[in-house]
This record gives C-alpha cells, structure tokens and sequence, in this order.
C-alpha cells in the first residue's frame, strides 16, 4: 500500500483492506450465520406448529413425531453452524493477525536501525502485539456479526411480514434504536482505547527501561522510587481500563433494554391480540395461536444478532483506535533502496564519500558536513574522535539506516541509494559498539553470518578472534545456551564473539566500531593481529579511542565537529 493510499483512507476503511488475507474465512462465517437464521424460522415454525396443535387438541402426540424431528434437526444444525461461524471467524482473525505482523516487520526491516532506535523498545513491542491482537475481536466477530445483524432480521421479518404486519411494523420501528444508542456510546468507546493503547504502550516501554536498568538502580538505591512510579503508571492504566469497561457494559446495557422493550411490546400486543381486545394486524380474521407463537418465538431472536452487533461493537472501537498507529507505521517514509535496485559490487570494492552531510531528523543541527573520504582495498582507514562527534553515524550512513542529507555515496562507481539493500549488506562485515547475541546457543548466534558454515570454519575463526581460549570453560562449547543480550558472559567474550561472527561472514568489506573496546591488553594484541591478518585486500573502515587500535590503519582521520581532518598516512608503518 503506497504512502498516500495510506494518508487517505479512515480507519474503517483501512482495516476492512486488512482484512483481505482472511475474506474466503470472514465470508464462510457469514454465510454461516445466515444459514442460522434460516434454521431458527424453521425450529420456531415447527415448535409453535406442535404446541398450538396439542395445547388445540388438534391430534395425537404421536402424529407430531415428523415436526418435532425436525426441531431436533434444526437444534443440531444451529450448534453447527453456530460453531462453523465461530471457527471461521477465528480463521480468519489468525490469518489477518499473521499477514499484518509480516508487513509491519517487513516496514520496520525496510525503515531500519535508524527509524527503531528513535522509538522504544517496549513501544514497539506493544504495537506489534496488543495492537495487532485488539483486531481479533473485529475480524473474528464484528465483520461477520455485521451480515448477520441485517441478513437474519430480513429473513425473520419476511417469514413475520405474511402472519402480522402490526408486529412487523414494530420491528421496522424499533431496530434502529438498537445500532442508533450502540454508534452513540461507541464514539466516546474508541476515545477511551486510544487513550487506554497511548497508556499501554507508555507502562510496556517504562518496564522494560526499568528491567533493563535494574542493576544501575540498584546501585543507586533508587529501585523502590521506581516501584512507586511503576504502581502509579499501572494505577493509570486499571483506570484507563476500567474507563473502557464501563463503557462496554454500559453499552450492552442500553441494548439489553431497548431490545427487551420492543419484545415485551411485542408479547403485549400478541397477547391482547389473541385475547380479542385488538383487532388489528392480521391480513384476514383473528390471530391464531399458532401465529402467536410462531412470531412470539422469533422476536427475540430478531434482536439478537443486532445486541450481539451492540456487544462486538466496542471491539470495531478498540480496532479503530488500534489502527491509528498501525497506519502510522506502514505511513512512514522509507529511504533506503529496495530490493530490486542495483545489484551487488564485484570484488574488489572502493567506496567514495563525496561532500556527505547528515542530519538527523527532529533536528537543525548537522551531524556530518562535507564528508570526502576513500576506501580502498587494503589501505585500512581509522577515524578518531571524541564521543558523540558522529563517527558511529558515519558507518551507520554507509550501511544504509539513515538517509544523506546532502552528497552521495558510490560504490565502485555507484550510488549506493540506488543499489539492492540486501546485496549490498550482504557484502559488509559489522562490528557495532554495542554487539547483541540473541537468546539461543553460541553455534547459532555465529552462523547468522554464514549459515553453511562447517565446524572446521567454526573452530578456526573462534580461534582468530580468541573465543576458544573461554569457549571450553563453557559447560557444552559452542552448544551453550547464551540469554538474551549475552546475559551471562563478560562485555569481553561478547566482543569476541562478534569479531568471530564478522571473520565467519568473510565479507569484502569490514567495518569496526570500537572493535577492542572491553578487551584486556593481551586479547587487544591477539585481536589486532587476527584482524591485520584479514584486512588484508579488503576495504576496512575503524572507529576507535585507542590508539593501539589505530595503528592497524594505513591512514588515520580525525572527526571534529562534523568534519574529517587527515592525521596521518600509514600510521602502522610510522610507529
């Protein structure tokens, strides 16, 4: 869906688009719910056929045995179909959920590191989860509820229509009062759950900034001020909460009267009717007691599926709010090139900063102004700098997760703008400051580079980035569980596993960030060794404090105040 389809549709119109993976699910559970209605015109027609026949005297029991089958069939096909309404309708709810995921972690994958590093984490996750899960109610219930709030009131007034017009006419009269009061108090429903989603997604990011920082405030003895504001933000959101319950409940309320009004005027004029004190209604001579019962049974199952329509209501409400932000997502400019650009560089590859600036967006003020730099196979290039003068931005920019402001990239003689995203990220090795190992065993978090890779490519890069020195301290080796975040090994042996994870890609180009931070002396001198080794006819780019580190480089640049100075050249060679 483009950006501007997006912008201008409503949220009513876009989440029935949604919906389009679960249709031919969504459409049985209609038809379904249809067949029902043509089910219960049956059973009531054949039960007041019975009861007004023996009440009557009309017959043995035993001449009622054919009709009374019949109810038994039309009892068994309402649980049927009753259950095939259900069942598809959480079909369909499974499929849409599933779709919208894989698009919203396709938008996120395509928007980058650079768009998920504006927004929290606890944020994200919410509206990935509960706001993709408050459609279910929608797509499962409300969109076939809907056929059926028009479809069965239709059949059952066609079937009451011949039999009484005077009751017919109380149909006409009061069904719109049941969606009339449900559109009043629905309005103010979705009010309520936006602001309920804007709660939740504030308590899910504060909770998972406070796990994440537990052992700072724990240092700081400041884990039971947190308590308080974490008690005070659920507080808000039970509040919140209940706001949107009570709404639902009052809502159902209002429906339940109206709905049991009409029935009771209903059964007082079918009553007084038979009893011979109105004489209006019938087409010809006095209501029967057949007549009576037949339509006394289908009233309230005439105002069913519009108290249902009333109760589903304020899912459609929690949908709609939820899709704001759903639409805001999948709204988002993306500016990295696509798959299906360009294709990758062949080996060996130059890369050329011409004039590059950045800035970030929110922001006035420039990162990067008038970037000119080379990268050349073997000819190593360090930048230095102090923290925070943009040097991380500088590799983020040649990896793609933000947009130049002003100037080009070209690899090989190409923009790399207009190259395939995947191709080109497929040719680069990375070693961020901030390494991150996923939940899993350390055999896993490696092969991310390679899945293909042998035990014998395994050993030898664990044993040029040092990992083998710990790794057989560890209870299975490479078949250790690691937690989430490398939980449970030093910010050392995690650096490590990064660098071997960058060796097994065994990419043309290489980039470190910081590549020896959290090393002791001893692994830093193994490290460098390894990577000297490797940087060998690869274009390398290093961001580093230590000027140990630096002297792998061939040239050395100095990053200040977001312009690139030249130091020095073959910095190795000059120590």
């Amino acid at each position: 869906m483009s950006q501007p389809e997006v912008q201008a549709i409503k949220p009513s119109a876009w989440l029935r688009r949604v919906a389009a993976p679960g249709r031919r699910w969504t459409l049985l559970a209609m038809l379904a719910g249809l067949l029902l209605g043509l089910v219960l015109v049956l059973q009531a027609d054949r039960l007041a056929y019975v009861i007004s026949g023996l009440v009557q005297g009309r017959g043995e029991l035993g001449g009622y045995v054919p009709a009374i089958a019949l109810v038994v069939v039309a009892v068994v096909l309402r649980a049927l179909f009753g259950f095939l309404r259900e069942w598809a309708g959480v079909r369909a709810s499974v499929s849409v959920r599933r779709a919208l995921r894989q698009e919203l972690l396709a938008k996120l994958d395509r928007l980058g590191p650079g768009y998920t590093h504006r927004r929290q984490a606890g944020e994200l996750s919410t509206l990935l989860l509960e706001q993709v899960e408050a459609l279910d109610g929608f797509i499962a219930r409300y969109l076939p509820q809907m056929v059926q709030a028009v479809g069965m009131p239709l059949i059952i007034l066609l079937f009451v229509l011949p039999q009484n017009w005077a009751v017919a006419l109380i149909f006409i009269c009061t069904a719109p009062l049941v969606p009339l009061f449900m559109a009043l108090v629905g309005m103010k429903a979705a009010d309520a759950n936006r602001r309920n989603f804007q709660v939740l997604a504030n308590l899910s990011a504060y909770l998972l900034d406070v796990i994440q920082g537990l052992p700072t405030l724990k240092l700081f003895q400041r884990s039971r001020a947190e308590a308080e504001t974490i008690a005070r933000v659920s507080e808000e959101f039970r509040l919140k909460t209940m706001e949107v319950l009570r709404l639902a409940f009052l809502s159902s309320a209002v429906l339940e009267f109206f709905a049991s009004v009409s029935i009771a005027l209903t059964a007082v004029y079918l009553g007084f009717s038979f009893l011979g004190q109105l004489g209006f209604g019938t087409w010809e001579g006095d209501i029967t007691l057949y007549q009576a019962l037949f339509i006394l049974l289908l009233a309230p199952e005439f105002y069913l599926p519009l108290r249902e329509l009333g109760t589903q209501y304020h899912a459609k409400q929690e949908a709609v709010a939820a899709s704001e932000k759903l639409m805001q997502l999948l709204d988002e400019v993306e500016h990295q090139a696509p798959s299906g650009g360009k294709g990758a560089p062949v080996d060996p590859v130059t890369i050329r900063f011409s004039g590059v600036g950045l800035v970030y967006p929110g922001s006035e003020r420039p990162v990067l102004e008038g970037i000119d730099l080379e990268l050349k196979p073997g000819e190593p290039v360090a930048v230095a700098g102090p923290s925070g003068v943009g040097k991380s931005s500088l590799m983020n920019l040649l990896l793609g997760f933000y947009p130049l402001s002003a100037g080009q990239i070209q690899v090989n003689g190409v923009d790399l703008a207009e190259m395939d995203r995947d191709d080109w990220l497929a040719r680069v090795a990375w070693v961020s400051q901030h390494t991150t190992l996923f939940s899993g065993t350390l055999r896993q978090n490696l092969l991310l580079a390679d899945p293909d890779a042998s035990d014998v490519r395994l050993r030898q890069v664990c044993d040029a980035a040092h990992v083998s020195e710990f790794l057989a301290q560890l209870p299975k080796g490479l078949d250790t569980e690691v937690a989430e975040a490398g939980a449970g090994l030093s910010g050392g042996q995690i650096q490590r596993i990064a660098l071997a994870r960058a060796l097994l890609k065994d990419a043309p180009v290489l980039l470190l960030d910081e590549p020896t931070a959290n090393l002791d002396r001893q692994s830093e001198e193994y490290i460098l060794q390894a990577l000297e080794r490797f940087a060998q006819n690869r274009t390398v780019l290093i961001l580093s404090h230590r000027e140990s580190t630096l002297k792998t480089a061939k040239r050395l640049f100095h990053l200040r105040n977001g312009s690139l100075q030249r130091m020095a050249d073959d910095v190795g060679g000059a120590q």
